[in-house]
């Protein structure tokens, strides 16, 4: 990348950094090919520049320093607003993901006790029993001779999971299905919609019809759970009735109905996007790098051997999570994010006016080579102790930073190391194809086509 003007460099800011402007062509290559179109500007302008899309001014940062200013330094002068959450909120409405302060900031305060540690252990039975269901699924499929489509497999998994976290169905309930069902294509339309946003929600397209039904269909099951929860008052096995019970420490307030319904469609995407997508590249990844799945077979063998995971297993699983931690670094699912400035701020010595969005990809963040060495290569030791490794690398964000970093990151990471633990105690995953396997960048980063695999049993 081209040099980086010091953050502290205010002495000649100008109005804006370089960049093309007064045309629809950006704005067209961006929602076509985002990552292509990132790729060309970040070589021919650098780690700051200005560009217009969807007729508005957009400052492009690509710097770990300057995304550090935005989310930790200078957090309260920049707000989660503008055209994209705008969108987001016609599915979440106003959940902790989309909310702005100080909505936000209650909202905060409410679920942070349900996401601690010592909670989430009480989840890890549930998600041990859903990771067995898709195995003796495999079984069945790897008797067979089958193949398997991995992402479609890990979507379908860690979505289980969150629902029966979130409503301790049993898995046999028609509205686990019911709810898969929907949520899957209520996401894919609004991915469909945000990327082309050229007729409003409203149009009735068929696919804004889709979208509408499903969405019905969400918000039709969760009130029916709400009511359920309600009848059922002293059960805390669901995060749904912790959420009901939940109080503020400042105020005693409760959640209304309406948002409990914007917290629980939150926390189904937050709470499947991010494991599904990760897995699906951990398991492309380790078919390019076999030596990197003999050692993590060696420290599963070593820590567990053929018995079932358990929470007190998760430590001790240290190079599963950095394999975790390397694959978020080249693949984060939130492969972008935005802000809007609340007053005048100076960044790189380029003057940002109120009321500027800033844009930056965690994709090229988590490549910027003054921070990654030789960032393409997918090199899990570069989480470890003797590469300096820290709880908060530098210029690393898989699930943000600041005050909104990801409270799910927990519930997340442990998910993860039990479902890569329990495949490979029992499967190898043997891939079909050989070929390069490109990231699309939609709400989150996908793999451009189905990664498919023969499953060959390394153990009766």
């Amino acid at each position: 990348m081209p040099g980086t003007p010091p953050l502290t460099s205010e002495s000649s800011p100008v109005d804006r950094p370089p960049g093309p402007r007064g045309s629809l062509g950006p704005t067209l290559r961006f929602q076509y090919t985002p990552l292509r179109f990132l790729a060309g500007m970040l070589d021919e302008y650098g780690d700051i520049f200005s560009v217009e899309l969807l007729g508005m001014p957009i400052i492009v940062l690509n710097h770990p320093i300057f995304v550090d200013h935005v989310l930790k330094r200078q957090h309260y002068n920049y707000e989660r607003s503008g055209p994209a959450v705008e969108m987001a909120r016609e599915m979440f409405g106003r959940g902790v993901g989309t909310a702005a302060r100080p909505e936000w900031l209650w909202q905060r305060r409410l679920l942070q006790p349900i996401f601690h540690r010592q909670r989430i252990a009480e989840f890890t039975e549930i998600m041990s029993s859903a990771i067995q269901t898709t195995l003796h699924r495999w079984d069945r499929t790897a008797s067979s001779g089958a193949t398997i489509d991995v992402g479609a497999e890990m979507t379908d998994l860690s979505l289980r999971i969150v629902l029966r976290t979130l409503f301790d169905l049993h898995p046999a309930d028609a509205k686990l299905r019911a709810l898969t069902d929907a949520f899957t294509v209520a996401t894919k339309e609004l991915a469909s919609f945000m990327r082309f946003p050229v007729l409003p929600l409203s149009a009735p397209t068929p696919g804004h019809r889709r979208f509408r039904r499903a969405l019905d269909a969400l918000d039709s099951i969760t009130h029916e759970m709400i009511r359920q929860q309600e009848t059922a008052r002293g059960s805390h096995r669901s995060l749904l009735s912790r959420l009901m019970d939940a109080r503020d420490s400042e105020t005693g307030d409760r959640m209304s109905v309406h948002q409990l319904r914007d917290e629980i469609l939150t926390m189904l995407f937050a709470g499947h996007e991010t494991s599904a997508n990760t897995l699906t590249w951990v398991w492309y990844l380790l078919g390019c790098y076999p030596e990197v799945e003999e050692r993590l077979r060696a420290e599963i063998d070593a820590v567990v051997g053929e018995r079932q995971p358990l929470i007190a297993d998760l430590p001790r699983l240290v190079y599963t999570r950095q394999v975790i931690q390397e694959t978020l670094r080249l693949y984060s699912p939130a492969w972008q994010n935005y802000r809007q400035a609340l007053q005048d701020d100076v960044i790189g010595g380029y003057r940002i006016p109120a009321g500027t969005t800033v844009f930056w990809s965690y994709y090229f963040i988590h490549r910027h080579e003054s921070y990654w060495p030789d960032p393409e290569l997918f090199d899990p030791g570069r989480f470890s102790a003797a590469h300096g490794a820290r709880v908060d690398p530098p210029g690393y964000y898989p699930f943000g930073a600041g005050p909104r970093l990801c409270m799910g990151n927990t519930f997340a990471m442990a998910e993860m190391q039990l479902t890569i633990a329990m495949i490979l105690q029992r499967y190898r995953l043997i891939a079909t194809s050989s070929r390069h396997i490109a990231p699309v960048a939609l709400i989150t980063l996908h793999p451009h086509r189905p990664i498919t695999v023969h499953l060959e049993r390394c153990r009766s």
